[in-house]
């Protein structure tokens, strides 16, 4: 596969070929292409590898002040990132929130063609990401069923980016990794087949990790409501009572997963959902009410509103 991620810094940069002569790192990849970037905060050690079913990078990051750059996506893809050491974070062009990945953590998610941000303290940071062929995922999605909603989500829609759940790198995926990065011509023949392998292990073991996530009861709760938006009657209480929880543990648990409340997650839902009926189904403000679980228009006119700036009626 390609390279489909072209870094831009804000500074002069000095990109220097250091195949076969890679400074001591943490993760090394005695298979990959290895380059040294020289920048005003520090400098970058990038080892790459380019399979014919995967691209597979490596970063290290040394920097004595806060360090913003951007990127730009030359095709959609599907990532597996991996946040290994320190932590980054990631913002569209116009400075929209896009995700913050945080030591140990790895996460499934895409990019839409175009140019996006990122921001890393001053420090040490590791990171890695397995770019698969979408062929090759979707050709064995039966391994990764998690995995397939997912794919349809970026091949349906026309947002910029998503975001599978974010888990902690445990020991299984960990191991897997070290056997990805310590790989050698020498000691493996078929060294690409040895290496699709190791990549397959670290999928499975996001796939499994995402497996145990999605059925805790904050995501439990998360797809009821996803489920059931359109209902007047879906409130906390109603929530409380259908997972057995006290107000304060449904908003603590839903909270830390998600960054919002319950309420505060079903109203967006309600009013993204509302756009959508208005414009592409061209639904009138009253159905659409009715729709998103609003038995009172006005109440509905008002949240659309304060949502969006103008009422449902001029959104057309």
């Amino acid at each position: 596969m390609k390279r489909t991620v072209k870094y831009m810094f804000r500074s002069h940069a000095v990109v220097t070929d250091i195949t076969g002569n890679t400074p001591r790192c943490r993760s090394r990849l005695p298979y990959a292409q290895t380059e040294r970037i020289d920048i005003k905060e520090g400098n970058i050690i990038s080892q790459h590898y380019s399979h014919i079913l995967f691209f597979l990078e490596v970063l290290e990051v040394y920097i004595h002040t806060d360090l913003q750059a951007d990127y730009l996506m030359e095709d959609t893809s599907l990532f597996l990132f991996m946040m290994l050491e320190g932590n980054i974070l990631f913002q569209k062009s116009d400075g929209t929130h896009i995700a913050e990945a945080k030591e140990n953590i790895c996460y499934a998610t895409y990019n839409r063609q175009g140019t996006y941000s990122f921001s890393l303290p001053a420090g040490r940071h590791r990171l890695c990401y397995i770019i698969p062929r979408n062929e090759w995922v979707t050709k064995n999605i039966r391994y990764y069923p998690r995995l397939e909603p997912f794919l349809q989500q970026m091949e349906q829609n026309n947002l910029a980016f998503g975001h599978m759940p974010s888990c902690r790198i445990e020991k299984g995926m960990e191991r897997s990794l070290d056997k990805l990065f310590e790989r050698t011509v020498i000691k493996d023949k078929d060294l690409e087949a040895v290496l699709l392998r190791d990549a397959k292990r670290v999928l499975y073991h996001y796939q499994m990790a995402v497996e145990k996530k999605m059925t805790a009861r904050a995501y439990l709760i998360k797809e009821y409501m996803d489920q059931n938006y359109s209902d007047p009657n879906l409130t906390n209480k109603a929530l409380m009572d259908k997972f057995y929880i006290s107000e304060r543990t449904l908003i603590d648990t839903f909270k830390d997963e998600f960054g919002e409340t319950p309420h505060r997650y079903l109203i967006n839902l309600r009013m993204k959902e509302a756009k959508r009926l208005l414009q592409i189904e061209k639904k009138t403000p009253t159905e659409v009410s009715v729709l998103v679980g609003y038995d009172n228009f006005r109440s509905f006119r008002t949240q659309f509103v304060k949502t969006f700036g103008f009422p449902p009626s001029e959104y057309r």
